[in-house]
């Protein structure tokens, strides 16, 4: 009883690993062909999507998964097809953990099990190596039984015509009967007369098994398919460029080392394994068992010759007791565990296997882990046949080692189902039956393809294709075929045209000074552009910066992008971001915290490479809208440090970034909206986002940035010291980290050695002062102001200083509340528009509007006030008020500097205004 009780757990536990949102993008090419094949009685023979290699031949051997994929969804949908997928794979599991010797202990096996099973987990998608599953597992459960019970055999041809309309992994069947066919030929009496009969059944079955390779829609094409695919496939191009395709050594190189949890789990499955075959042995030395036995398969030895006594065959066993030999020879010692030949060529075979693309994960974590299973649980009953019970033993020592592995087994359910484990595996993965929310671009595809859209599509990442496949692709009707220019079956692709996608893609990218991509688009035909903001914003960002491409549909997800001599469809949806910012429409605002983020992350790179090509006029609008969305977040949470963060990320893209030699310390002088504001509104805004989540690698970096921008290595070597002992989880951190290193040192050299804080006189205070600023220590020279001159007599000048100080730093609030006990203000008018900058910094746009009001009431031409409301009622989308704040910003400012800034409010509002 509780043995099933330990294998219900494990399988609810396999179920749970499965439940989760659908993310595959190839899902949707597969139920593409599903229904064409209902539709249309047959099974494609040329490819059906692509305009680049039209009527190239294509022998889809997934015809079997996708048209029971094409019914599934018909009836249930994702989600039935995501129940279908745990319930095959728990079947799948139970074949090869119930394929055991009775007395081996269960509990061992499931023990031995956990590791590959969490291994297996990270590729239990709606795809067709999820039946390659069930038929691998199939294949070992017969395989293990066939010695005993060899018409099973039969069931393999059964199996194996089932796989080769599955999936191209249908040649690990023969395979699998090679090595268990090498290891019964290095058995000892192998082909004694007895086993006759056995080897003429295995072997019709295996000639069976063989011939039904061939009982596919492709005869002989079909069976030697796998060939093909394998030559495919190991093109270096493909294994550099397609993660599932990396080999592990590669895979370690691009994620830093060791420091991810599924390569851990992988290794660990290895190494459990290879100790299943080491740790035995030497018990076997140990125990004085012969060690240097044949490497042959207990399942295929004679009683008395590597199987006990009780595993006999009971006629055996009756002949035993009826034949008495007149003279008792020696008793030869009873081979408990010996190395079996079928079990380590399946281990070395499927190691290297899974050490050569991080796909064949699956089918690693199936047979290493029932070999690791089976291992273990033989030796475990070795070690108990050794030690017989006892009449009358308590049966605890039998019962505990059961409650340790279910305990085992719920702590792991426990840890997946809180979310740790996918947080500590660095994957983006939640519970649920689904499709993953923002993962599929389905109305920005399906807009892609509506009539007056250009009929030939490129998408960046070629994910997407699949999706456009699903909508639009196999149309016959003349004049609506529509086709993609690569999606993601590489063995129609081939290798020339990958590299072909891939050297446009760096082409469309930013930093390309001899770019052509606007001619290669046009020798393709000008087709629908489309770039998924998650990876590829910076190419939409860069397709902006065309005289010729528009963006023409932008959402969390994806920007569309056409040529303009489509000009309907330019004329009625190019994307208006400065419209959106000033007149929002719900239909084309996200819905939702998560839509929301997705779409504020993305404007930031978009904006980022905007200024980068020194497009402000595109950037800016963005900024605003970004700004919009962002501080819907923090409405939401105030406290949320995302929401902080991406306030914080798209303030700096208001202004181009600066580089190493156009830094200002811009805190030495008193404050100016015109060069500070935004660097103060960034600052606050990332140091919020930094005290709610200190260790936010990105956070860090950011406003370590902006300190430094302004010169104050004060405030950035601490933040340099935590962001280098962080631990990294890509290459781009490690980058980072070892460059900030190196930024460190010469940091602490600019700083310099301690300063005293002590003085005799104001003269001698005023040098402190002086030196502390001159060499970054901004908080320094602060708290020393504060301490030196009491709040009730500070002049106005050293509150100034210190408020200005203190809001370069981020700290707002202290910056108000000094401001705001200053005594003899030159003007009351500035102490109010001071005050209100703390508040606008703050995201507190009432407050603010409100004293800035007060200042231009005391004075109105002051242009601070005029000024800081023109942005104020921009950011607010208050066009109106904002272009009449700006124009007198314009006719008050101090210098040409100002007066630009503030003309550029002007023409921003215009259009907006409704005058």
């Amino acid at each position: 009883m509780l043995d099933w009780i330990l294998i219900t757990a494990f399988l609810a536990l396999t179920f749970l690993l499965g439940v989760f949102p659908l993310k595959d993008t190839d899902f949707w090419w597969h139920l593409r062909t599903g229904d064409w094949i209902r539709q249309n009685q047959t099974v494609p023979t040329t490819d059906l999507f692509t305009f680049t290699v039209p009527d190239h031949p294509w022998i889809d051997l997934h015809w079997g998964f996708q048209v029971a994929l094409s019914w599934g969804y018909a009836h249930g949908g994702v989600v039935a097809l995501n129940l279908a997928k745990c319930v095959i794979t728990c079947i799948a599991l139970l074949l090869v953990v119930t394929a055991k010797k009775r007395d081996w202990p269960i509990w061992v096996m499931l023990l031995g099990w956990l590791p590959a099973l969490l291994v297996l987990s990270g590729r239990m998608y709606i795809r067709p190596e999820t039946l390659t599953l069930l038929y691998l597992c199939a294949f070992l459960a017969i395989l293990f039984r066939w010695d005993k019970r060899p018409r099973l055999a039969f069931l393999l041809p059964i199996v194996q015509v089932a796989w080769v309309n599955s999936q191209g992994l249908f040649v690990l069947g023969p395979i699998l009967i090679g090595f268990a066919l090498v290891a019964a030929i290095f058995r000892p009496g192998a082909f004694a007369s007895s086993r006759t009969s056995w080897w003429r059944t295995i072997g019709i079955a295996t000639l069976l098994t063989g011939a039904a390779c061939l009982l596919n829609p492709y005869g002989l094409r079909g069976a030697l398919y796998p060939f093909q695919l394998l030559q495919t496939m190991g093109n270096p191009i493909f294994s550099k460029h397609i993660a599932e395709l990396t080999p592990v050594p590669e895979f370690i190189k691009r994620n830093v080392g060791w420091n991810n949890l599924p390569l851990c789990l992988q290794l660990l499955t290895m190494i459990l394994g290879a100790l299943s075959f080491l740790v035995p042995i030497l018990w076997s030395v140990a125990t004085r068992t012969p060690a240097s036995t044949p490497l042959t398969d207990p399942q295929l030895e004679t009683p008395g010759r590597g199987t006990s006594k009780k595993d006999a065959p009971k006629s055996k066993r009756k002949s035993a007791k009826q034949a008495k030999p007149a003279q008792e020879s020696p008793r030869e010692p009873v081979r408990d565990w010996s190395m079996t030949l079928f079990r380590f060529l399946l281990f070395a075979a499927f190691c290297r296997l899974s050490w050569q693309a991080t796909r064949n994960s699956h089918q690693f974590a199936a047979v290493v882990g029932t070999i690791t299973a089976w291992n273990l649980a033989e030796w475990a009953a070795a070690i108990r046949r050794r030690k017989p019970r006892i009449e009358g033993e308590s049966l605890f020592p039998f019962i505990l080692p059961r409650l340790a592995t279910l305990g085992c087994i719920s702590l792991v359910f426990a840890i997946v189902v809180s979310g740790r484990f996918y947080a500590w595996a660095g994957e983006d993965r939640r519970i649920g039956l689904g499709e993953e929310p923002l993962w599929f671009p389905h109305e920005a595809v399906k807009f892609a393809g509506k009539p007056g859209m250009p009929n030939r599509f490129l998408s960046f990442h070629d994910g997407y294709a699949a999706l456009y496949d699903y909508y639009h692709g196999a149309e016959r009707t003349p004049g609506l075929e529509r086709k993609v220019f690569v999606d993601a079956r590489l063995e129609v692709v081939g290798p020339e045209l990958y590299q072909r996608y891939l050297n446009l893609q760096s082409q469309m990218s930013p930093g390309k000074e001899s770019s052509n991509w606007p001619a290669q688009l046009d020798e393709i035909g000008r087709p629908v552009v489309l770039a998924g903001h998650a990876v590829n914003a910076s190419i939409g960002a860069n397709m902006m910066t065309s005289s010729h491409w528009r963006c023409v549909w932008f959402d969390p997800i994806v920007g569309v992008f056409v040529h303009d001599s489509n000009t309907e469809i330019v004329r009625t949806d190019q994307v208006d971001f400065a419209a959106r910012h000033f007149r929002p429409n719900s239909a084309t605002t996200p819905q939702g915290i998560d839509a929301l983020v997705a779409t504020v992350k993305a404007i930031w790179t978009y904006a980022g490479v905007l200024q980068a090509y020194s497009r402000s006029d595109l950037a800016r609008p963005m900024v605003l809208l970004g700004l919009d969305y962002a501080r819907k977040i923090v409405q939401n949470d105030p406290d949320s440090p995302t929401g902080w963060k991406l306030i914080g990320e798209i303030e700096t893209a208001r202004e181009p970034a600066k580089e190493a030699m156009n830094r200002v310390p811009r805190y030495r002088f008193s404050f100016d909206p015109v060069f500070d504001l935004s660097a103060v509104r960034a600052t606050y805004a990332l140091r919020r986002a930094h005290l709610a989540a200190p260790n936010d690698f990105l956070t860090l970096l950011l406003l370590s940035h902006l300190y430094q921008d302004r010169l104050m290595y004060e405030a950035v070597i601490p933040l340099y010291e935590r962001l280098i002992g962080l631990r990294p989880i890509n290459q781009s951190q490690s980058e980072t980290q070892a460059k900030s290193t190196l930024e460190l040192e010469q940091l602490r050299g600019q700083l310099g050695p301690e300063i005293r804080s002590t003085w005799e006189n104001r003269s001698e205070l005023d040098r402190i002062v002086v030196s502390m600023l001159a060499t970054g220590r901004a908080e320094a020279a602060a708290d020393l102001l504060e301490r030196a001159y009491p709040s009730e007599t500070r002049p106005w000048e050293i509150t100034d200083r210190i408020a200005t100080l203190r809001l370069h730093l981020g700290e707002a609030e202290r910056a108000r509340i000094l401001w705001q006990k200053a005594s003899a203000p030159p003007q009351p008018a500035v102490r109010s528009a001071r005050v209100a900058v703390t508040y606008l910094v703050e995201g507190s746009f009432d407050e603010a509007r409100r004293l800035y009001q007060e200042a231009i009431q005391d004075d109105a031409d002051l242009f601070e006030a005029h000024y800081g409301l023109a942005v104020l009622e921009q950011d607010a989308g208050r066009a109106f008020e904002a272009l009449r704040h700006a124009q007198l910003a314009a006719k008050q400012a101090p210098n040409d500097v100002a007066r630009s800034s503030a003309q550029i409010i002007v023409s921003e509002t215009r259009p907006f205004a409704d005058l």
